[in-house]
C-alpha cells in the first residue's frame, strides 16, 4: 500500500514557477554549499538507495552529484546559481518520488524567442504558441538546434533538468518550455536552430528576449491544456456515469480526504444504478497520486466487498523499508494525521501499526532495512472467519456487465498508477495517454533544507518483486489522440468505445 503520507504530489512539488517576491539576497555559494551538504546526508541516511544491493550506483551518484554541486558552489552568486544545481542534483537520479521545489519564489529571470513548442505525441516537436512577429509559424516542426537534432536539444536541456527524459509523460509535461529559458547557466540556450515549414527547412537565428513571469504562467497553462479539475460523479445525456478523482492525497486537511468519504459512499449506494450504465468512467486526470487505500475502498465500492482479495495470486509483492528515525516519525505523524480521519480504513490502520512497529524494531536492532510483506490487509472479520477465509478457494474475479473506464494522463504518477493497476487486474479499461512512472522507491518524506528556501521528497521504502518495472509506465488500451483537456471531446470518444462494445 502507497499510503501518500505527505498528501502532496511530486509533480506539484517540484513543477511550479512561482511568482512572488525573490527571497533575500545572501552568500549563495554557502548556501548552495550548505543545503548540497544536508541533500546528500539525508539520502544517504534515510533513502533506501545506498543500502539496497540491487542499485548498486545510488550511492555513488549521491557522491558524485555533491562533489559537482560543491564545486559549482565555488561561483555561486545568485538564486538562480543556487537552485539549478539542487535540481539537477535531485533530477539526476531519474526517481519521480524524489523531487525537488522552492518554498517560495523560483528563480524568475525568464526569456523566450518570441514562440514555444510542444511534443506532439508523434515523436515531433512543434511550435504551439507564437507572438506577432516570431521567426516561425504556428505548426512549425523543429528538426535541429546548433548541431543538435531536435531529440537532442531536448534531452540536454529539460532532460537535464527534470530528469526521465524516456518518458512520453515527462516530454507532454515540460515540452512546453523547450524555448521557455529560466535563466539557468547549466544547460545551452540555442541560438540557431532548423525547421521545418510547409515543407521547406528554415534556418533561423533566435532573438531571446525578456518574458514576464505572469506571461510565462499564461503559456504554460495554454501549451499543457490546463483545465479545472473537480471531484464529482456525474451523469451523462447518453447514461454514462463519469466520476471524477483529481487526487488520491492522504491528508486530513486535503481536498480528497474531504471529497472522497462522500464519493464513495455514493458509489456503494448507488451500485445498482453504476453498473447498470452503458460504462462508467473513472476520470484521473490531473491525479498525482497520494494514498492508495483510497482506489482499494473504489474497486470494493464498484466491484463487490473484497473484489481485489478475489484476484489470482501474483508474484509476492515485499517491501523493504529504510529503517531510520526520521522514516519512522514521518510515518507516526502520518498515522496521527489521519486515524481519526473520515474515510480512513481498517487496512490503512493495520498498515500504519505494522510499518510504525516493524520500524521501530528494526532500527532498535540497528539494522538498515525492515521486510514488510504488503498487499495483505488484516481481515475485517473475526479470526475464525478470516481463517476459513484463507482456506477456501477464492471465488473467480467479478466480470460486469458494462465496461469501466480509466482515464490517464501524463500527470498520473504514485498511487494514481497503483490505482491503475489495481483496477485493471479487476477488469477496467485504461483509455487516455500514457501514464507517467515511478522507480521501484516509494512513500516520500519532505525534508525542508537548511536555508529553508527549498524543500525535497525523499523515499523511504523500495518495492520487491512489483509486476510493474522501474520507471515503466501504464500504457491506454485505448489512446486519444485530441486534447487531453478537451472533457467534451473525451466524452464524445469514450462513448463510442461503449458502444462497440455493447452485445
Amino acid at each position: 500500500m502507497t499510503t501518500g503520507v505527505m498528501g502532496a504530489s511530486l509533480l506539484v512539488l517540484a513543477a511550479s514557477v512561482a511568482v512572488a517576491a525573490p527571497p533575500a539576497e545572501r552568500n549563495w555559494s554557502e548556501a548552495l554549499a550548505r543545503d548540497a551538504q544536508a541533500l546528500h546526508d539525508d539520502l544517504a541516511a534515510n533513502h533506501p538507495g545506498p543500502v539496497n544491493s540491487l542499485d548498486p550506483t545510488f550511492s555513488a551518484n549521491n557522491d558524485r552529484q555533491l562533489r559537482i554541486a560543491l564545486e559549482r558552489a565555488r561561483t555561486a552568486r545568485t538564486y538562480a546559481d543556487y537552485f539549478f544545481p539542487l535540481r539537477i542534483y535531485t533530477s539526476s537520479f531519474n526517481d519521480g518520488h524524489l523531487g525537488f521545489g522552492a518554498l517560495g519564489d523560483t528563480p524568475n529571470d525568464l526569456s523566450w524567442p518570441g514562440f514555444a513548442t510542444r511534443f506532439d505525441g508523434r515523436g515531433r516537436i512543434v511550435v504551439d504558441t507564437e507572438e506577432p512577429g516570431s521567426p516561425v509559424p504556428r505548426g512549425a516542426e523543429l528538426l535541429s538546434c546548433d548541431g543538435m537534432s531536435a531529440a537532442r536539444y531536448a534531452e540536454a536541456t529539460l532532460g537535464t533538468m527534470w530528469g526521465r527524459w524516456n518518458l512520453e509523460a515527462q516530454q507532454q509535461r515540460w515540452g512546453a518550455m523547450l524555448f521557455l529559458d529560466e535563466g539557468s547557466k547549466l544547460i545551452p540556450r540555442a541560438q540557431r536552430c532548423t525547421f521545418a515549414v510547409a515543407g521547406k527547412r528554415r534556418d533561423i537565428a533566435l532573438a531571446w528576449r525578456p518574458l514576464a513571469p505572469e506571461r510565462m504562467g499564461t503559456l504554460m497553462r495554454e501549451l499543457r491544456g490546463a483545465i479545472r479539475r473537480d471531484f464529482g460523479a456525474r451523469t451523462l445525456s447518453n447514461g454514462l456515469r463519469w466520476i471524477a478523482m483529481p487526487s488520491f492525497s492522504g491528508s486530513s486537511s486535503s481536498d480528497a480526504a474531504k471529497a472522497l468519504p462522500g464519493l464513495i459512499a455514493g458509489i456503494r449506494k448507488d451500485r445498482a444504478g453504476l453498473l447498470a450504465a452503458p460504462a462508467i468512467v473513472l476520470d484521473l486526470r490531473g491525479n498525482g497520486g497520494g494514498s492508495s487505500d483510497w482506489s482499494r475502498q473504489i474497486a470494493e465500492a464498484i466491484w463487490g466487498e473484497g473484489a481485489p482479495d478475489r484476484l489470482p495470486p501474483g508474484p509476492e509483492v515485499k517491501v523493504d523499508w529504510r529503517a531510520s528515525p526520521a522514516n519512522l516519525a514521518e510515518i507516526a505523524n502520518g498515522y496521527a494525521d489521519r486515524r481519526d480521519s473520515e474515510g480512513f480504513s481498517p487496512e490503512a490502520d493495520g498498515w500504519f501499526r505494522s510499518v510504525i512497529a516493524g520500524l521501530g524494531t528494526a532500527i532498535a536492532r540497528k539494522q538498515p532495512l525492515w521486510r514488510h510483506v504488503e498487499f495483505d490487509p488484516p481481515a475485517r472479520s473475526a479470526p475464525s472467519a478470516a481463517t476459513t477465509k484463507a482456506l477456501a478457494p477464492a471465488p473467480a474475479p467479478i466480470r460486469l456487465a458494462h465496461p469501466v473506464y480509466v482515464l490517464t494522463d501524463s500527470s498520473c504518477a504514485s498511487a494514481c498508477l497503483d490505482a491503475v493497476d489495481l483496477w485493471t487486474k479487476v477488469g477496467a479499461v485504461q483509455v487516455g495517454r500514457p501514464t507517467s512512472a515511478d522507480t521501484l522507491y516509494m512513500e516520500i518524506r519532505e525534508r525542508i533544507l537548511p536555508t529553508r528556501l527549498t524543500s525535497v521528497s525523499v523515499p523511504m521504502k523500495v518495492y520487491r518483486g512489483r509486476a510493474r518495472g522501474s520507471n515503466q509506465p501504464a500504457m491506454p488500451a485505448h489512446r486519444f489522440d485530441g486534447d487531453i483537456a478537451d472533457t467534451a471531446a473525451l466524452e464524445h470518444w469514450i462513448a463510442g468505445l461503449a458502444a462497440k462494445t455493447r452485445p
